[in-house]
C-alpha cells in the first residue's frame, strides 16, 4: 500500500485516474481511498479508443445532451465513458505528512505549506535526538526530474536551514541528485520508515541518517540497520538504491557470522540483480568507495574491512 503511495506522489500529475492505481493494484488502491490518503479530484478525462482504427488516447468530453462523458469514435459513433472510468484521485498531502511525522513532536502549521506549487512543501520542525534545535523539516516529489531538482536547488540556496534541514521525498534514494548543500539531508521516506508497510517514520532510525557519527558501535566497520549507511573507520558512505542495500545485508550477515566468503553470483541473484549486472563495478555504477571494504576472487566476494 505504501509503495502504491509513493509512486502515486512520483505522477506528473496531482490527479490520477482511480482505474489506472487499480490496474497497478486494486487492494492498496482501495485502502489508500478507504485510510482517506487518497481522495477524489474529479475526473481525468482520456481515454484509449478500442474500434478498428484507433488505439491510442482520445479526450473524453462531457456530453450536455446525454448527460454522459465520452467520444466519438473512427465512424462518428458517439462512445459513453463511465464516470468510474475517469475519475480521479489525488494524494492528500497533509495527512499522509502526519502520518508520517507521527512519532515526531512536531510544530508547525495543520497543513504544509507550499514552497513550490505541487512539487515542494514547508512540513514545520521536529525535535530530532542529536540536534541543538528543533529541525525544519520539508518535503519534495519528482526530485529525479532535473526541472524540479533545479528548482529544490535554488530554494535551500536561498533559504540555508540555520543548523541541519531534513528533506523528506518520494523519489527512490538511487535518483535523487548529490547536492553540495549539506545541511540539507534528502531522504527517501521508504528509507526510513519504522515498517515497511506503514508510513511512520522512525525516530531512531532517521537520527541515525542525520546524524551517523553518533552511532557507531562496532569498529573498523559498521552500519546502519537498513544498510543504507556504512561506517569505516570514521568515514560515512551512504547507499541510496534498495538493491545495493539488499546486496550489503547479505555480505554483513555472513560478515557478521564469522563465515564472510560468498558467492558472487549468488549474493548478485538474492540482491534483486538481472544477468546483465555481473559485476560490483555495474551494481555501484559511478563511485569506487565501495572497494575499500569489498573484495572479490575467483566468483568470490567477501566484507573486508
Amino acid at each position: 500500500m505504501i509503495d502504491l503511495l509513493l509512486r502515486a506522489m512520483e505522477a506528473r500529475s496531482m490527479s490520477l485516474q482511480t482505474s489506472a492505481l487499480h490496474q497497478f493494484s486494486r487492494s492498496a488502491t482501495d485502502a489508500l481511498i478507504a485510510a482517506k490518503l487518497l481522495v477524489p479530484s474529479g475526473h481525468v478525462p482520456v481515454v484509449v479508443g478500442m474500434d478498428d482504427y484507433e488505439d491510442e488516447p482520445l479526450e473524453a468530453t462531457w456530453s450536455a445532451e446525454l448527460k454522459s462523458f465520452g467520444y466519438h469514435d473512427s465512424t462518428g459513433r458517439w462512445v459513453k465513458v463511465a464516470n468510474q472510468d475517469i475519475a480521479a484521485c489525488r494524494v492528500d498531502y497533509g495527512l499522509a505528512l502526519a502520518k508520517m511525522l507521527v512519532a515526531f513532536e512536531r510544530a508547525g502549521p495543520s497543513r504544509p505549506t507550499p514552497l513550490v506549487s505541487d512539487l515542494i512543501w514547508e512540513v514545520g520542525t521536529i525535535k530530532l535526538a542529536g540536534a541543538k534545535a528543533p529541525v525544519p523539516v520539508w518535503f519534495a516529489r519528482r526530485l529525479g526530474d532535473p526541472g524540479v531538482w533545479a528548482q529544490l536547488e535554488a530554494l535551500i540556496g536561498r533559504k540555508p536551514p540555520q543548523e541541519i534541514r531534513i528533506i523528506l521525498t518520494s523519489t527512490p534514494g538511487e535518483r535523487i541528485p548529490a547536492t553540495a548543500q549539506k545541511r540539507n539531508h534528502i531522504i527517501n521516506v521508504a528509507d526510513v520508515a519504522g515498517d515497511p508497510a506503514k508510513l511512520a517514520i522512525s525516530p531512531q532510525v532517521l537520527g541515525a541518517r542525520v546524524f551517523p557519527g553518533q552511532v557507531q558501535r562496532r569498529f573498523p566497520i559498521d552500519h546502519s540497520d537498513d544498510y543504507g549507511i556504512v561506517r569505516l573507520r570514521g568515514e560515512t558512505l551512504t547507499f541510496g538504491s534498495d538493491k545495493q542495500r539488499q546486496l550489503l545485508g547479505l555480505l554483513f550477515d555472513a560478515y557478521w557470522s564469522g563465515s564472510p566468503v560468498c558467492r558472487t553470483a549468488v549474493v548478485l541473484f538474492e540482491a534483486g540483480y538481472g544477468d546483465s549486472t555481473n559485476a560490483f563495478s555495474k551494481v555501484f555504477s559511478g563511485r569506487d568507495d565501495w572497494r575499500s571494504f569489498i573484495k572479490y576472487a575467483d566468483g568470490n566476494c567477501w566484507i573486508e574491512p
